[in-house]
């Protein structure tokens, strides 16, 4: 009942923490730092690069002033006579649409008026054309005003945020819209992108078009071209993007119904085709591919009449530029060096193939419930289950997350970002299972420090009953627990000593040596209590302890599953059974020399001497400490290991110390043993 108590207990903190954490992790998901937004749109591009490309229905086609028309009809800018030639050759192929990626904010300096005027007012010269030319050619923009007149041509401008004093007066075409809030006709205009001034076209081409759109496309955080603003507002009316006006141009119709709610956008109407935009008038574009996934046509292929007019009829065309030093390129999902002018042929394409991808205004709302339902349902589970479990919970429930995104994008287009729930499930995931790692080591912890406790008491219990059998031992398990620790801390520091004597077997030779003389339970009273000197058959009954205790320590080895060579129970054999062996071979009970006799037993046999010699028994007096280590000196190479007794030499003032720390009390008399260095 107790540990059924814990576990509820432990669960309980599992749970709170987990709902702490999500709480706190559904915050961090609205304020959203910069850092992983940035990451979410990385795991957008990377489901973007994912989705099956294809092509759509309807393309526009590129017309090039490339690198071959410079070099034919001379560096840009061209004459706008000459750009009116390229234009009335489109028109004469059936164009749907033609929109300009190009901006004429300025007078054309090539035109003869104009250097007539400029040259009359830097010399005073003034040219006279007359009966040279027709007057009606001598001005580049009349021209192209006149071809723009004649066809579905749009022009391109671009909208400032700040004022601009120098700016020209516009001649612009805002849309007629329709706004319906909530399902009910609304006057009230949406929060859009707003503009404070504009770079446009001189009046005179702008006025000829009739037509025209904002070039503008700005990038997100990273640079990088993922949605575009299809409307923007302008003194108090919305107008189109160019790719939104070349559409609208196509379809035939100037008049758009936007969708609203708490006046935000959330899609627009063009004659049937649904255009899911953000809040801001976005879209979100879905490229089919890479730079020139659109089909380009130079533009001095088309002057030199060297297409096929039938492969261009009714097409729509899109004028830009790919030469050195005039092209546009952004990044995008799919390509780092994506041409402008085909960032708003994509959008044509998108609104004309009805091909879109979308945020609707709920999405980051069931992306918040996605947090919510993970991070509680991992929680959960995590709590109260075992860790294969949690595991496969984790991948199933991260890979859950991510493939329904991408299903949800490629089948529906619609990009619900998985990032969030997936880091909900990763942290709490790593977090949970840390704390359930804490806590079966703290349990761990406490089972082992209890089983050593169990152990110890063993130790003790067998110790004080050896010693009811012969109770002038006194402190003599102590002190030589201690002297052999000294000297193996002490031998530990030596090359040929350092893989033996490492602090966990110095820390098993420690609790182990009290066992030494367990095998004298099996000594009869009359040899073990005699106090005088022992018959030849009295002693080697007494030898006999070694293997008594020996045995008795096999048997008990035996029932535990790790026998290992540095188990507790390995350690107490080996110094039960060889610490009276000597290093010549004369020791027993098996006559072992040199190193053949284990580390423990070598360790034991000076420490177990030693005191032997400075306590007083029944058949001899104490030794004092200087006879004790003459004695010990005298049997270096015989009894001890060389070693050994030079530790024992450079430790003899700690074996004083502890000699005199744990001494006997008066003969007869013994102290209680001392629990707190048994178990050390």
């Amino acid at each position: 009942m107790t540990y059924r108590r814990q576990q509820s207990r432990w669960q309980k903190f599992v749970v709170l923490y987990g709902a702490v954490f999500t709480v706190f992790f559904a915050f961090l998901f609205i304020f959203q730092p910069t850092f992983l937004s940035l990451v979410g749109l990385k795991v957008y591009d990377s489901m973007v690069r994912s989705l099956p490309q294809g092509n759509g229905a309807i393309k526009p086609l590129i017309i090039d002033i490339d690198e071959k028309s410079l070099d034919e009809f001379g560096q840009w800018p061209w004459p706008r006579y000459r750009i009116a030639f390229l234009l009335d050759k489109l028109n004469s192929f059936g164009a749907k649409s033609v929109a300009l990626d190009v901006l004429f904010a300025e007078e054309d300096r090539t035109s003869l008026h104009v250097l007539q005027r400029e040259l009359l007012r830097d010399t005073g010269v003034k040219l006279s054309f007359d009966g040279l030319v027709d007057e009606s050619r001598s001005n580049n923009d009349h021209i192209l005003a006149r071809s723009l007149a004649k066809g579905p041509f749009v022009l391109g401008y671009k909208f400032l945020f700040e004022e601009n004093s120098h700016s020209p007066e516009a001649s612009l075409y805002p849309l007629e819209v329709i706004i319906r809030q909530n399902g009910a006709f609304s006057t009230e205009l949406p929060s859009l992108y707003s503009a404070l001034d504009v770079t446009a076209n001189i009046p005179e081409l702008s006025t000829a078009a009739r037509a025209s759109g904002f070039l503008n496309y700005p990038g997100d955080e990273d640079g990088v071209i993922r949605r575009v603003p299809l409307l923007m507002g302008y003194h108090g009316k919305i107008y189109p993007s160019l790719a939104l006006a070349a559409a609208m141009k196509v379809v035939g119709t100037n008049k758009i119904v936007l969708e609203t709610s708490e006046n935000k956008v959330e899609s627009l109407n063009l004659q049937g085709r649904r255009i899911p935009v953000d809040a801001k008038g976005n879209l979100l574009l879905s490229y089919k591919g890479r730079s020139h996934f659109f089909e380009y046509i130079s533009a001095a292929d088309v002057l030199n009449d060297s297409v096929d007019k039938e492969r261009l009829a009714g097409k729509i065309f899109l004028v830009g530029t790919s030469a050195a030093g005039l092209q546009d390129i952004h990044p995008t999902p799919l390509d780092p060096v994506y041409p402008g002018v085909e960032v708003h042929a994509t959008i044509i394409e998108n609104i004309l193939n009805e091909d879109f991808l979308s945020r609707p205004l709920w999405s980051r709302g069931a992306e918040l419930f996605s947090i919510l339902f993970w991070g509680f349902a991992s929680t959960l589970i995590l709590a109260g289950t075992r860790p294969l479990t949690s595991i496969v919970f984790f991948f199933l429930g991260s890979a859950g997350a991510w493939c329904g995104s991408y299903l949800l994008l490629a089948q529906k287009g619609i990009f619900l970002n998985p990032l969030f729930a997936i880091l909900i499930l990763i942290i709490n995931f790593a977090v949970l299972s840390l704390l359930k790692y804490w806590r079966e080591e703290k349990r761990l912890q406490k089972r082992n420090r209890e089983l050593l406790l169990a152990q110890n008491t063993t130790i003790v219990s067998m110790t004080a009953l050896a010693e009811t059998r012969d109770n002038e031992t006194g402190s003599h398990i102590l002190r030589t627990q201690h002297y052999v620790r000294a000297l193996a801390e002490a031998l530990s520091s030596l090359p040929k000593f350092e893989k033996e004597l490492n602090w966990s077997s110095i820390d098993l030779l420690f609790r182990s040596a009290p066992l030494h003389d367990i095998g004298k339970v099996g000594v009869p009273d009359h040899i073990l209590l005699n106090p005088g000197k022992l018959t030849a058959e009295e002693f080697e009954q007494m030898k006999g302890h070694t293997r008594l205790g020996y045995e008795t320590l096999v048997r008990a080895e035996g029932l535990l599953e790790d026998k290992g060579e540095h188990t507790f129970l390995s350690f107490a054999k080996d110094i039960t059974y060889c610490h009276h062996e000597k290093w010549d071979g004369s020791g027993y009970p098996r006559g072992l020399q040199g190193n053949d006799i284990p580390i423990a037993g070598r360790l034991m046999a000076l420490a177990d001497v030693y005191d032997a010699l400075i306590t007083k028994r029944r058949y001899k007096r104490a030794f004092s400490h200087e006879e004790a280590m003459e004695i010990i000196v005298a049997g270096r190479d015989r009894h001890f290991d060389p070693d050994v007794v030079d530790a024992f030499l450079a430790l003899e003032e700690s074996f004083r110390l502890i000699a005199e720390h744990f001494k006997d009390e008066e003969f007869g008399l013994k102290p209680p043993v001392d629990i707190r260095f048994a178990t050390e």
